[in-house]
């Protein structure tokens, strides 16, 4: 007998019709969510919608944009299918779900075009973890020369270096993700059912992975600016609307500074274009000193530069533009026998406070930017509306 555990966030019409197609199948309603497909009848896939023990979910939704269902996909594995669709279709779905949770002609094929690498590596996860039953388990991801932590928990999150990471793979605590290429390391803690069968499952997948942490690199390489080595605008672009996808689902803040470098034209005439492009430099090198490892820095074009902080409000971003402001002005940026002074103007707007979306957010941030030049540079202005 295949369970499912039956959630109507929102009513549809058809809702009848399928549960008697669904009994029609085989498939038996059950109270508990454990050993159960989750069904989620709803106008969109939306990842609040998913109870925390949920392991597949099937998403009988009335539509869902590419971005909504990525997000919804990203949390748990799943299927999405539009209530206009034919009923045959959920049957399909729940099949996969049931007895091919995410193999390469399963559901991850519908997501592969539509997500990142890290919304990828959350379901690839979820599964190891219910091949092995592992209690806990975190994925690490090769860039340059060390691992980093990029999915997972139950492990220090510390960065394992390339040595590291091969003698935890020797000594059996470790799974190499794609050997030849040593694109991460997979570890599990306490797995009851032995690791052969994740291992199995892991190999037939390696091919997909690869070709996102390919994807990833070379998106990378296209996303850097030549001179600071920050993110460009096409990144934030990019990037932006994820993050606050994220923050959506999670009820948390996400702060967008927006900062100009202070007469950068009047110190290009008074000492040269050289030095400008060293001023630049300084302001994205003193910026990455501050920030932490999960904020963003990106050159968004000519002087401007944006910092994206996640789980943080206004507020907060604003002690982060004080700090940059000081020690900007701090500098010991010479020219010569002179010294050239660093100013920073910085504008502050948050995500859902002053905007509801990626465009807003840049907008609103902007406004308090040319607030803080109005009022005399070299200061920190929060949108306030005006």
């Amino acid at each position: 007998m295949t369970y499912i555990h039956w959630l109507e966030v929102h009513p549809a019409s058809g809702t009848e019709e399928l549960k008697t197609a669904l009994t029609q199948w085989g498939f038996s309603q059950t109270s508990k969510l454990e050993g159960a497909t989750l069904v989620v009848v709803a106008d969109k896939p939306d990842p609040r919608w998913i109870p925390e023990k949920a392991t597949a979910v099937m998403w009988w939704v009335k539509d869902g944009t590419p971005e909504q269902t990525s997000a919804a996909l990203s949390q748990r594995a799943g299927w999405v299918v539009r209530q206009s669709a034919p009923l045959n279709e959920v049957r399909d779905a729940l099949l996969y779900l049931e007895g091919r949770i995410m193999d390469t002609d399963g559901w991850l094929r519908q997501l592969l075009h539509l997500a990142t690498l890290d919304e990828l590596l959350r379901p690839v996860l979820v599964q190891c973890l219910r091949l092995s039953g592992a209690s806990a388990g975190a994925i690490w991801l090769r860039k340059d020369d060390s691992y980093y932590q990029r999915a997972g928990s139950g492990f220090a999150e510390a960065p394992l270096s390339l040595a590291e990471a091969r003698r935890l793979v020797e000594a059996g605590e470790a799974i190499s993700i794609c050997p030849p290429e040593n694109i991460g390391l997979l570890r599990l803690r306490s797995p009851e059912k032995g690791t052969g069968g994740t291992l199995d499952w892991l190999r037939e997948l390696e091919p997909l992975l690869l070709n996102a942490w390919n994807l990833e690199h070379s998106r990378e390489l296209s996303f850097k600016d030549d001179l600071t080595v920050a993110q460009n605008r096409r990144c934030l672009e990019a990037e932006q609307p994820e993050v606050i996808r994220d923050a959506s689902a999670k009820s948390e803040s996400v702060a967008l500074l927006f900062l100009d470098v202070d007469n950068l034209r009047m110190l290009n005439n008074q000492f040269g274009h050289p030095t400008g492009s060293r001023v630049l430099e300084a302001v994205a090198l003193e910026a990455r000193h501050l920030i932490r490892a999960q904020d963003r820095l990106y050159r968004y074009g000519g002087d401007e530069f944006c910092i994206l902080m996640r789980s943080t409000n206004a507020k907060g971003a604003a002690i982060l533009g004080d700090r940059l402001i000081e020690a900007l002005a701090a500098s010991n940026l010479e020219v010569g026998e002179n010294r050239v002074p660093i100013s920073l103007s910085v504008g502050i707007a948050s995500f859902p406070s002053h905007a509801d979306g990626a465009d807003a957010l840049i907008e609103k941030s902007d406004k308090a930017l040319l607030k803080a030049k109005h009022l005399g540079k070299g200061r920190v202005v929060i949108f306030d509306g005006t």
